[in-house]
């Protein structure tokens, strides 16, 4: 087998193995009427979402800080994909609403709103108490 082909291959199976790590970071369990769900990436803190049903991803980076504000029903708030900042991550607007700042320190903070929320956090101290279901990971 060339070098080249060789290369092919792992370049191939690298792909492979990044797909199902976005696609494990993003499972997560599906929100009461999470049909018609838009999907956001945040650019600017803070960070609004609208009265739609929305999963809004914070800002591309480790050290950047992110106020991630959710106003509609059943969204997914994402802070844990970087760490190394304080994030923030506020559900407003009701429903059934998923908060995640799990991002390997315990710097951040979730804290739910009206409606029925999850906090996913890496140590109880980041969910504040209007969490309704707390998930240390």
């Amino acid at each position: 087998m060339g070098k080249v082909t060789q290369v092919l291959i792992m370049v191939a199976v690298l792909l492979a193995v990044a797909a199902v790590a976005v696609g494990a970071q993003s499972a997560s369990p599906p929100a009461v009427g999470a049909s018609g769900t838009v999907s956001k990436q945040c650019y600017s803190d803070p960070c609004h979402g609208s009265a739609k049903n929305e999963t809004i991803y914070e800002r591309i980076g480790d050290r950047k800080s992110d106020n991630i504000r959710g106003n509609g029903r059943n969204d997914r708030l994402h802070a844990n994909t970087y760490s190394k900042d304080t994030d923030q991550v506020y559900a407003h607007g009701g429903g059934t609403n998923y908060l995640y700042v799990n991002d390997g320190d315990t710097l951040d903070g979730a804290i739910g709103g009206r409606g029925y929320d999850y906090c996913y956090v890496d140590a109880t101290v980041e969910a504040a108490d209007t969490c309704d279901r707390v998930r240390v990971r």
